[in-house]
């Protein structure tokens, strides 16, 4: 996409920071992110890293155009080259990243409602970067500029595109999924939605190629969601899905968020499959005694169970995908997951990706030839709850020490949020990294003693 000097709108607003979260940028559209924000964070971005080149790819929001023309003209301000990536998924932008050594930027919301956007940021060194790795000081070159929008002219400005050949890498790109879909049986039945978001336009060439039977709903690119929002954990968005695979006989049921890089399971049922549930599963199947695995602290009791009876190594750690890739880095972890629904896996940068968990767990079934319900079935020792979302009104400190205060004698940990942990029951309870709600995940043997539970830390958030 060439750069247009007409998508040149000045809005008024007011630059915060508040837009600033631990592992991206996101905010509503065109109140707390705008075209001039934009065009500041191309500065700061190229302020705070240096590069001298850098890619940009965009979800299909109804902003992301304009958006990208800002910040690709706020870093060619900064004499930054850019490569423009075009409308993808957040997993290729990381993985185009990885592999020509280059810092990309991601612009989408990935999950949120269809009035926000953001940015990700990658590093060719290390992946994703949050606050630890650069956001900050992003953030620091952000508040120092002002609030000002000096546009380029059309040749200056488009004279910083770099004319690099993008369709030899989707090419090289689609062939690595390729690769990953072999010894998938073309028996098994899969129900894919697609939330219009980006993910079909990497896996269906894939599916296709590969000779997979499988049916699609809201396959192309809608920044409007017009059937659901891009959340695949929104039980209203998984509707669609639930009624297409009741009406057909399915293998597996998948649906994807905006950006591609979360997807979630459906069995053969069209009954939710928790990751914790599917992780489980993945680390049975690939991992063997001595391996290193990936967690983090929402993820259900059963993970640490399946690891030590294996004797696989699982590091736990924070939410969010810059903590979890970060830490499968150190640990040579071969694999990662998030109870969102975002998978790692070494061999993909140790990033995270929506359509190679999908095409990973298609292998599963060809190679154990059993039903999902069945293979996920050992697993499914606790009732885990949907997680659950409750307005963020403050009162950390205060909230935490009630709580702690009546779960005084079971084992209690604050790596992230507040989690207690006892042998019948476990829940965490923790700040949302990107949206101003408190994120509630329960699990247990007894369901009346979870929703017991639950009235109890609703009384206490208030």
């Amino acid at each position: 996409m060439g750069f247009n000097s007409k998508a040149y709108v000045i809005i008024l607003s007011v630059m915060s920071s508040s837009i600033f979260y631990d592992y991206d940028i996101r905010g509503r559209y065109p109140g707390e992110v705008n075209e001039a924000v934009f065009y500041n964070l191309g500065i700061a971005v190229a302020q705070a890293f240096r590069p001298k080149k850098i890619a940009i790819a965009r979800d299909a929001r109804l902003s992301s155009d304009t958006l990208f023309l800002y910040l690709a003209a706020g870093l060619a301000s900064q004499k930054v080259k850019i490569t423009d990536l075009g409308k993808s998924t957040t997993p290729f932008c990381l993985w185009y990243s990885r592999k020509y050594r280059t810092q990309a930027l991601m612009i989408t919301a990935s999950h949120n409602p269809k009035d926000q956007n953001g940015l990700k940021v990658f590093s060719a060194k290390s992946g994703a970067v949050d606050k630890s790795s650069g956001l900050l000081r992003i953030k620091a070159r952000f508040e120092s500029l002002n609030f000002s929008l000096n546009p380029m002219d059309t040749k200056s400005a488009a004279s910083f595109f770099i004319k690099g050949n993008l369709e030899k890498s989707i090419s090289e790109y689609q062939q690595y999924l390729a690769g990953q879909a072999k010894k998938i049986s073309p028996k098994l039945r899969l129900a894919l939605d697609f939330s219009n978001g980006m993910v079909a336009s990497e896996l269906v060439p894939v599916l296709e190629k590969a000779g997979i039977n499988f049916l699609t709903i809201n396959e192309i690119p809608n920044g409007n969601f017009p059937d659901h929002a891009p959340d695949p954990l929104d039980e209203s968005s998984q509707a669609s899905l639930k009624t297409l695979m009741k009406s057909k006989k399915f293998d597996l049921g998948a649906i994807f968020d905006g950006d591609g890089d979360r997807v979630l399971f459906f069995d053969e049922n069209a009954e939710r499959l928790d990751p914790s549930f599917i992780f489980s599963l993945l680390m049975d199947v690939y991992l063997k005694k001595g391996d290193s695995a990936v967690g983090n602290a929402t993820l259900g009791k059963i993970i640490k169970e399946v690891a030590e009876a294996k004797g696989i190594k699982l590091a736990i750690c924070k939410v969010g995908r810059s903590y979890v890739q970060r830490t499968m880095i150190k640990n040579k972890a071969v694999l990662g997951a998030e109870k969102s629904g975002h998978y790692f896996f070494k061999d993909f940068y140790f990033g995270d990706s929506a359509s190679l968990a999908t095409l990973t767990m298609l292998k599963v079934l060809s190679k154990k030839k059993q039903k999902i319900s069945q293979l996920v079935k050992p697993y499914q020792k606790y009732l885990i709850l949907p997680e659950i979302n409750l307005p963020f009104g403050g009162r950390v400190d205060d909230i935490f020490n009630k709580l702690k205060e009546k779960y005084k004698d079971e084992k209690i940990s604050e790596m992230d949020g507040l989690t207690v942990d006892s042998a019948q029951w476990r829940f965490n309870l923790r700040r949302s990294n990107t949206e101003n709600l408190w994120r509630l995940n329960l699990e247990g043997s007894n369901k009346e003693k979870l929703y017991d539970i639950r009235k109890d830390i609703e009384s206490i958030i208030g």
